[in-house]
């Protein structure tokens, strides 16, 4: 397993590794290098805890190292590092405790210098959302049967962050006054058009479409957030092209929704490491 390296030469291993059994490019290497980070606070959902690799280092959030965070933490080695994301974790569970976890600001302190943020999912319903279309998709093929059920709560969650996410920007940087907050975008689970989706995704071709235009959203919403108030946005759809979870299983960097996983619908471990190179080119800048 790949641990404790910076995020370039795993980077730079795994892609050897992967274009000798012709399963990678090699346009994915290629992190920044190491920089001064004196206290890192990870916060966010399943996304950014790594939700479904192994091992756990928190059973009950779901929490795993190989995650992003875990591999920024390894390459900039902070003197302290706060890892409090959570799956299930929504912009409420900021200031709200999530099972017995504590609300996630607790962590941030004014020595904090590095704050890195994936938020919104879970406001939108998202998990409830995909067991609506896989349920759906599993007697038509056909229309948009999730979409026609889903959208209104979709569009309340919508609603709802447009005042959230400028709001946990404005109190993170409240708390943590000098930190680099770097709010860490959504790769897309769903291609543009869902015609190449097996049974392992089980979801209308149209239905495909709006879940893949709905993450899209989610990220402009992350980025003109970030914009506004003076934060950082690392797009991560762009590098997944061509990975996503309807990909032959050699290419995903998401995985599959069937057969059903702590995993379905996330990042495997090298899409972990892809967002963190991603993540490490930013703070290079």
């Amino acid at each position: 397993m790949l641990r404790r390296r910076t995020v370039k030469t795993a980077l730079t291993a795994a892609t050897a590794s992967m274009l000798l059994f012709g399963t990678g490019s090699a346009e994915a290497a290629g992190a920044s290098e190491q920089g001064s980070v004196n206290e890192y606070v990870a916060l966010g959902d399943s996304y950014a805890a790594g939700t479904g690799l192994s091992p756990q280092t928190n059973a009950e959030c779901k929490r795993a190292s190989g995650s992003y965070p875990s591999w920024i933490a390894d390459t900039y080695k902070p003197a302290v590092f706060k890892d409090v994301t959570c799956s299930g974790a929504t912009t409420r569970s900021l200031w709200n405790k999530e099972g017995s976890a504590a609300p996630q600001v607790n962590a941030l302190t004014t020595d904090t210098d590095l704050v890195t943020v994936t938020l919104g999912g879970n406001d939108l319903g998202f998990s409830d959302v995909l067991t609506t279309c896989v349920l759906a998709g599993l007697t038509t093929r056909e229309g948009t049967p999730c979409r026609d059920k889903a959208a209104s709560g979709v569009e309340a969650g919508f609603a709802k962050l447009n005042t959230r996410l400028p709001d946990m920007l404005t109190d993170i940087k409240r708390r943590s006054p000098n930190a680099r907050v770097v709010v860490v975008g959504y790769p897309n689970p769903f291609p543009a058009d869902g015609s190449a989706c097996g049974s392992s995704v089980p979801v209308t071709k149209g239905d495909v479409a709006w879940l893949h235009q709905t993450t899209n959203r989610l990220n402009i919403m992350l980025q003109l957030a970030a914009l506004t108030k003076q934060a950082e946005f690392v797009d991560t759809s762009s590098v997944f092209q061509g990975r996503d979870m309807c990909q032959s299983s050699s290419a995903q960097w998401i995985n599959p929704l069937l057969p059903q996983t702590p995993g379905s619908a996330h990042p495997n471990a090298f899409g972990h490491l892809i967002m963190a190179s991603e993540v490490a080119k930013r703070l290079g800048k």
